[in-house]
């Protein structure tokens, strides 16, 4: 019986943690000190259950802690369980996916419980630490990627706290959780006395202080531009592919922006998936191929490209930058793991979720979106499992693995006044990867998204707030384009601007800043990257391998 009140008292704990994650997580809580304590309660479950040099005394401590994990990872994204599907694909998003989140974070106990018995108590905390921070770093570079729950991302709603992500990216907010929530757990094991806490408080406090004097102290640089968002409000389950006429998405989204256009207007923003035009390909009397829509091989000649240059004629000086379900016919000597073929030819194609930039005193250019989305956008490890698409979730636009490309592409107008990122969705979460824009010479970081998949959930809140982040880590303006809430402006300190509301149709004007400059972020890359992989090989090693003994004098 006493074993069991033990039993249940350590789960307690556990769930206790989970629980702090949660509500210190943004949109579940966004109590954000809580994370700088949230994990202390599951390394208390490991320090009563396992002797730093010997194997656990109970069994059953994985599952307690992959309880607590569970309960974090399950109601901070519930929201991937809204999606208007079948009710296995809403248990697969909302539980199956997050599961095995919680099982692969669990696994960070597991390299440092396994170094604790061989090297001791603090060795294995920071095996623990090292391969947190290794894993965080690999989910954001295979095709399973899901960097949601990068402990970093944690204070996406106080961007007060972390001006200094401009040195470290987002990555230094994870070292700085981990490495709080260790004060805090050694100064509980030695006793947990007052006058002991200063290392914990100063960790805390700190970061925190410094980043208030530079937030306080920083002026945005650059020159301004005045852009027009629209918010056009398009149910994507009943509207948007199929249920109302493309060009006359198209129009209806024009006709949001007219009231707000002025002579000063440089940029106008579409949000993913804007323009919906059919690609289509004909067989002509000589056996040739036609093609009608949205080809990327003649751009210009599409209805929606026509359709945006007719409306330029009235505002000469605005260039336009939409998302767009696009279509590449490919030559036929080109081979691509993501090429479909047309039917009745021996000619193949690709698709792609993309951004349209058209100049109004110059051509059009597409960017291929490259940090797809598991199962919806990308069939995972297709080199092995290629001619699976039917496994692939409809979303809506085009199924299965779409073209992705290497390059961060950056769009410019013939007189080269402005250089926009073109981040779509998914993409915005990743830090490293929106900072190739600004290596690239990006000045303004232009965000377009579909949030309305997942309804008013936690989800485009959270997604919201981790843009604050890459404005901060490049000193860029963002400028986001939803299809439904939320479109704003965001400056280079992160502070959100004309936050429009859920589900109404509407459209803003704003200026922001074009800062040239790079941060140090921007100029060194993510060097915490490297050194979390580092690290990361060293705690398996420790783990695993044998370690080099010590020689006696």
């Amino acid at each position: 019986m006493r074993g069991i009140v033990r039993d249940l008292a350590h789960l307690g704990l556990a769930l206790l943690g989970g629980a702090l994650l949660t509500l210190g997580w943004p949109a579940s809580g966004g109590l954000s000190p809580l994370l700088l304590v949230g994990l202390v309660p599951l390394m208390l479950v490991v320090e009563l259950r396992c002797p730093p040099h010997g194997r656990c005394a109970q069994r059953g401590t994985g599952w307690m802690l992959f309880a607590g994990l569970a309960l974090w990872n399950l109601i901070t994204t519930s929201w991937l369980g809204e999606v208007q599907e079948s009710q296995g694909t809403r248990l697969l998003l909302g539980v199956g996916v997050m599961l095995a989140n919680a099982g692969l974070q669990l696994a960070a106990f597991a390299v440092g419980r396994r170094v604790r018995r061989r090297h001791g108590r603090w060795a294995g905390w920071a095996a623990f630490a090292a391969w947190w921070l290794c894993w965080e770093v690999l989910h954001m570079r295979w095709d399973l990627q899901w960097p949601w729950l990068t402990l970093g991302n944690g204070f996406a709603v106080r961007p007060q706290w972390v001006q200094w992500y401009e040195v470290t990216g987002h990555l230094g907010g994870s070292v700085w959780v981990l490495a709080v929530n260790l004060l805090v757990l050694r100064w509980m094991l030695t006793g947990g006395r007052l006058r002991a806490a200063w290392a914990p408080v100063l960790a805390m406090l700190l970061p925190v202080l410094a980043s208030w004097v530079r937030f306080a102290t920083y002026r945005e640089r650059g020159a301004p531009l005045e852009v027009v968002v629209v918010q056009p409000n398009i149910d994507p389950y009943s509207e948007k592919f199929g249920g109302i006429d493309p060009l006359a998405q198209l129009d209806d989204m024009l006709a949001l922006a007219e009231p707000l256009m002025t002579d000063s207007t440089r940029l106008l923003l579409l949000p993913e998936t804007a323009l919906q035009e059919a690609a289509r390909v004909f067989l002509n009397e000589d056996g040739g191929l036609e093609l009608e829509g949205s080809w990327e091989n003649d751009l210009e000649a599409s209805g929606s490209v026509r359709r945006i240059r007719a409306w330029q004629r009235r505002h000469s000086r605005c260039a336009v930058l939409a998302g767009i379900s696009s279509s590449r016919l490919l030559d036929r000597q080109e081979h691509s793991i993501t090429a479909r073929p047309i039917g009745g030819t021996d000619r193949h194609f690709e698709a792609a979720n993309a951004a349209l930039f058209v100049d109004p005193q110059g051509g059009a250019a597409v960017y291929h979106k490259s940090k797809l989305v598991a199962g919806v956008e990308l069939l995972p490890f297709q080199e092995l499992l290629g001619g699976l698409e039917a496994l692939s979730i409809d979303m809506g636009g085009t199924t299965g693995s779409l073209a992705q490309q290497e390059e961060r592409s950056v769009f410019r107008p013939a007189d080269r006044r402005f250089a926009a990122a073109p981040v779509i969705c998914y993409e915005s979460v990743f830090g490293d990867y929106v900072a190739d824009y600004v290596r690239n010479g990006a000045d303004l970081i232009a965000i377009l998204t579909n949030d309305a998949w997942w309804g008013d959930s936690f989800g485009h809140r959270q997604h919201l707030a981790y843009a604050s982040l890459r404005a901060i880590e490049n000193r860029r303006a963002v400028a986001r384009s939803a299809n439904t809430g939320t479109s704003c402006f965001i400056d280079q300190r992160g502070i959100a601007h004309q936050a429009t509301p859920w589900w109404e149709p509407t459209a803003i004007r704003g200026t922001v800043r074009l800062n040239p400059g790079r941060t140090p972020f921007v100029a060194l890359g993510e060097v915490l990257r490297w050194a979390a992989l580092l690290a990361g090989v060293i705690a398996l090693w420790a783990a695993f391998l044998p370690w080099p003994a010590r020689r006696r004098p």
